[in-house]
């Protein structure tokens, strides 16, 4: 399984509001670094 999906069931089961948040920004936060790192790399295969 991706860390995403896994992110995003431990946040839909979390009966805390806080860590619901705190679940939703990892994941928001691994989908931008994941999308960043496919960025870098499909540019450096452009130019090289």
């Amino acid at each position: 399984m991706k860390p995403s999906i896994l992110l995003g069931a431990a946040s839909a089961i979390m009966k805390s509001k806080k860590l619901k948040i705190v679940f939703v920004a990892l994941q928001l936060g691994y989908l931008a670094y994941t999308y960043l790192e496919n960025k870098s790399e499909k540019g450096n295969r452009e130019i090289a």
